[in-house]
Order: C-alpha cells, then structure tokens, then sequence
C-alpha cells in the first residue's frame, strides 16, 4: 500500500528527530570514566564498591543526563596519562592549573584542596616560605601528582618521588625525607591507612589552595561536555549538590577557574 505524502512526511520528521538523539547517545556510550582512590571525595569500601561525596555527585550528574557509563577506579598515572592522550575519556577528581588548561575541557569545580607541606612532629623543621623549602634534603612527592608537578615547575631539584603515596608517610617516620607533600583533607586518611597518629605530623607550610575538576580529553565533542555542564549548574542550583556534600560533611567548592587575559593590539 502506497503511503500519502502526509506519512512521509511524518515519517521523515520522526526520524530526523530520533538520530541526533540516538548519536549523541551513542556517542555518551562511547566515553570511559576514570577515578583514583582518594579518601572521602571516591574510594573502594571494605567490599570493594566504589563511595564518596564527589563520587555520588558524578552518579547524580549520570542519573540526570540518562547516561550509563560505568567509572572505574585506576592508579592516577594511568587515569591521567589516558585522559591526557586518549579521546572521549573522562577522569575526576583532577586539579586545575594553567599549565593543564589546554589538555582538557572542564566541568565543575567538585571540590577544594589545600596543599600542606608535613614533617615529623618534633623534627624542628621550619619553613617561612616555598623557596626556602628547596634547602631540605628530601621532600616526598606522589609520581605525576599535580603538586608533585607543581613542585617541578618552581625549580624544586629535591624531590623523591613514590608511586604509592601512603609510602611516603612510612618515610617520613623513618627519617628517610625530611617533608611529604599532601593535602589537608588526604593526610589524615593517609595516617590512618598506615596506623599512624594524625598527632605524628604536623603542617609547616600551607602551599596553595586548589580547585578540583571533572576533565574530558580535549578531544572531546562539545555536545558532550555542555550535557555535562548543564546537569553540574542543574544539581548545583537545585540543592542536590549541596544536599550530597553535606551528607558527608563537606562544604560545596566554591573556586572558579580564572579567567584568561585577551590582550589586544
């Protein structure tokens, strides 16, 4: 039976609805989610199963947008290596710095971070600023960790470098580095991990103050990444966010990637 002009018509508009929809969820289908463990923000529980404030936020995001990826826990190299090289990858929580700006397209900030210089307690190390940091004969870093990273750009010559970070706190007690750099929120769960008094360490110098980011490689279509930003101001400004860090005793971040100078002849 021969269909009338009005059901071509409607046929041809039903299915040029439908392929944009169905690409731009092929194409969420084709991303890979990658996470670290870090404490309280995404970590494995006692079973093995993925928890944390950020961690339940990107499920929020994922629930919004009717996506389905599964997120799967790396080592951070591996995780940063392959959002840096490989196309339509996604990892979080990874922080902002200029240097990073170009490598990535970001969405959030999902959380904060303090950077913290720590020595043994009762070691008498005092440090009145960064540069004078580079006279100690060791200072701990995680491999490819941005402060490690940072570290390097400021000229540090001192640093040894671990590829477990909880090593560096062993270290640390055993006199083998004279400060480990962490962050304020990572260092006591570290402490724990090792069975380590918190009362051990103590801070000698707050370095810098972080925003944290969920990236996609560069090469990531805009339509994807814009789905992503729109459910972030969406959950942040209905309260899910708040409602989620709050759970776990976390204030909602506040910083903003700054802005980059046009300069005009």
């Amino acid at each position: 039976m021969k269909k009338s002009i009005y059901q071509i018509i409607r046929s041809f508009i039903i299915i040029s609805l439908i392929v944009p929809l169905y690409s731009s969820s092929a194409i969420c289908s084709n991303l890979t989610i990658y996470t670290e463990d870090s404490p309280k923000a995404h970590f494995k529980d006692k079973d093995g199963k993925i928890k944390g404030y950020v961690y339940e936020f990107v499920l929020a995001m994922q629930k919004k947008m009717g996506d389905k990826t599964p997120i799967q826990m790396v080592s951070w190299e591996q995780g940063y290596n392959l959002a840096s090289t490989k196309p339509n990858v996604v990892l979080f929580s990874t922080t902002f710095t200029e240097e990073r700006r170009p490598l990535f397209k970001w969405v959030g900030p999902v959380s904060e971070s303090v950077w913290v210089l720590y020595a043994k307690a009762g070691a008498g190390i005092k440090i009145k600023s960064l540069e004078s940091a580079k006279s100690l004969k060791k200072i701990g870093t995680y491999k490819d960790d941005v402060r490690e990273q940072f570290l390097k750009e400021k000229g540090f010559k001192n640093l040894e470098s671990v590829t477990d970070d909880s090593l560096n706190l062993k270290k640390l007690m055993d006199n083998s580095i004279d400060v480990w750099v962490s962050s304020r929120d990572r260092a006591p769960f570290a402490a724990k991990e090792m069975g380590i008094p918190m009362e051990s360490i103590e801070p000698v110098l707050k370095m810098v103050e972080k925003g944290l980011f969920i990236v996609f490689n560069a090469q990531t279509p805009d339509d994807i990444v814009d789905k992503w930003l729109d459910a972030y101001d969406a959950l942040r400004s209905d309260g899910t966010m708040e409602s989620i860090y709050k759970k776990w005793n976390v204030a909602v971040p506040q910083y903003q990637i700054p802005a980059v100078e046009i300069i005009e002849d």
